[in-house]
């Protein structure tokens, strides 16, 4: 944790591990606090970051799983990094894995069925404009279009102002020799201060 001036600074990464995110969790409460960001506040970024961090982990251990199984597991990866900055009037956050990110064949294959009982639901749901407003997507930096999103993302998007998810797609951006590490998902978001 760094504090400079009229800001709050936190940069770390460890392995993708469920203990990170009470460590995590309990720094940020704590540095929230400092600010006196009120209780309401504070539940709303904190719901919001654990969302995001439980995703990482648990993207990234099925992906290393999958792919790494010779590795012995105790060795001590750096697989998630987060970096989270805190003023009085704006939060910041940015959480890095090497998961697999959005399953975006299904996302952006979503359909409303014109068959279903709940239809006009399908469709309010898939394409809610104050959710588009908030929410970019990029594979290796080119923005794709969201037909829906998760439970969790829904969470995040109505306590977040913003959030933007870059995909990094090794194979087309970078060498495949490069490392296991050199894919992965870069979520960000943001929010200014809505409390006093």
């Amino acid at each position: 944790m760094q504090k400079k001036g009229k800001e709050i600074g936190f940069l770390d990464s460890f392995s993708a591990d469920t203990a990170v995110v009470p460590i995590v969790i309990n720094g940020l409460i704590e540095n929230l606090k400092k600010f006196q960001f009120p209780q309401d506040e504070i539940d709303e970024i904190v719901l919001s970051m654990d969302e995001s961090l439980t995703n990482a982990i648990q993207e990234t251990i099925k992906k290393n799983e999958r792919t790494l199984p010779e590795i012995d597991i105790r060795i001590d990866r750096r697989d998630i990094t987060v970096r989270y900055t805190i003023s009085d009037d704006v939060f910041d956050a940015t959480i890095i894995d090497h998961g697999k990110g959005l399953d975006l064949f299904n996302i952006l294959n979503m359909v409303p069925d014109s068959g279903s009982a709940n239809y006009k639901d399908q469709i309010v749901s898939y394409a809610s404009d104050s959710e588009k407003a908030k929410i970019l997507v990029r594979i290796n930096g080119e923005e794709v279009p969201l037909r829906g999103i998760g439970a969790g993302l829904k969470i995040i998007l109505n306590f977040m102002d913003s959030v933007t998810i870059d995909l990094i797609d090794k194979e087309k951006i970078l060498s495949t020799s490069v490392s296991e590490h050199t894919d992965g998902t870069i979520f960000n978001m943001r929010r200014r201060r809505r409390y006093r």
